[in-house]
């Protein structure tokens, strides 16, 4: 039975690298637990108790975990280390990909702080010349019989449109909601991923991690003694994530017909291109699990690139908007009068 989670996933990126820190230097899973236990906050007591206590009962620790409510993705980090054997680098792997891509997020919210406090100031200011400043201007001009200027007009036209964002952002939201949770959950899980990837910039780090996270387990399960189609059945097996399960399940019925796995790669469009070339070089060498394995670590440096880039893109963007709405603001109040003085 699932717990409510007491642990943000960068909590959880976080124990699962100590957790495989500690086993990389010897100890035993339920003493690596205790050690931890002694670390986290004592709300998460419980969490600790009901994980020790199923571990003795036999159960597996990726199993714990989701009894945990741990997110998915960490847990199938978890699930294929323990299969090929080696899970201490199984944990501080996920642990330090997912502990990035929360500190990437946090980059983006506090970001994003500062332009929404800017658009609630905004939304004061633009409300005040249109209920005091922008009546005066127009009853002035109707006075002095002078013709309005663009920015004026455009102020006017403003006064019927300003009011009702907040509705249509409500509404948008809403249609979005009802969207996914009756269309787009009820949609094959491969259909799901195609509409992602169609995503702009979404896409494509949804598709580089996909492939990173493929190559990487895919390299520690053959690595760790596996055959290609054992390895690609316990894909298919892991309930965590239903889109290996259901694109997995293909791949083995393909592998089982004697077709390549370079070129079932080829026609898939859910992982990057290169794939099917690091795969063929990796069985004419005969080592497709360590040409896997630098692929994905070259995967994750380009992730963490494009990442970076995405910010340093976002933070110049966000104050060149900001500029544009003071000039406006500013705009919006001096070029009437000046048009009221030529009037004259």
């Amino acid at each position: 039975m699932k717990l409510k989670t007491k642990w943000k996933l960068k909590e959880q990126a976080v124990f699962i690298s100590k957790l495989g820190e500690l086993l990389h230097h010897g100890y035993p899973l339920a003493e690596a637990l205790h050690f931890l236990e002694f670390q986290e906050s004592k709300n998460k007591a419980e969490d600790f108790t009901l994980a020790i206590k199923e571990l003795r009962n036999g159960y597996p620790l990726h199993q714990v975990l989701t009894h945990l409510n741990f997110h998915p993705q960490l847990v199938s980090y978890i699930f294929y280390g323990e299969q090929y054997g080696d899970l201490d680098r199984a944990l501080k792997e996920g642990g330090r990909y997912w502990k990035k891509r929360t500190e990437d997020m946090d980059k983006v919210k506090k970001l994003m702080v500062y332009p929404v406090f800017l658009i609630f100031f905004v939304s004061i200011v633009f409300y005040i010349l249109q209920s005091v400043l922008l009546p005066k201007f127009q009853t002035i001009y109707f006075t002095m019989d002078v013709e309005q200027n663009t920015i004026l007009k455009l102020l006017s036209a403003s006064t019927f449109i300003l009011p009702a964002l907040p509705l249509i952002f409500l509404v948008s939201l809403l249609f979005l909601f009802v969207l996914k949770r009756f269309w787009f959950n009820g949609l094959c899980p491969l259909r799901q991923r195609r509409i992602l990837m169609g995503i702009p910039i979404l896409g494509t780090f949804i598709k580089l991690y996909e492939t990173y996270f493929f190559a990487s387990q895919f390299s520690g399960l053959l690595s760790g003694g596996l055959s290609i189609n054992d390895s690609i059945k316990l894909f298919s097996i892991n309930q965590q994530q239903p889109f290996y399960q259901k694109l997995c399940s293909i791949i083995k019925d393909d592998l089982i017909e004697g077709r390549s796995l370079e070129m079932i790669f080829r026609e898939l469009p859910y992982f990057d291109g290169n794939l099917p070339v690091v795969v063929a070089n990796g069985q004419r060498y005969g080592r497709l699990d360590a040409e896997l394995l630098h692929y994905s670590r070259f995967l994750l440096e380009k992730i963490e690139e494009r990442m970076n880039a995405v910010l340093k893109i976002i933070q110049p963007l966000m104050f060149l908007l900001i500029g544009i709405v003071i000039v406006s603001i500013y705009l919006a109040v001096l070029l009437p009068m000046f048009s009221l003085l030529e009037g004259i």
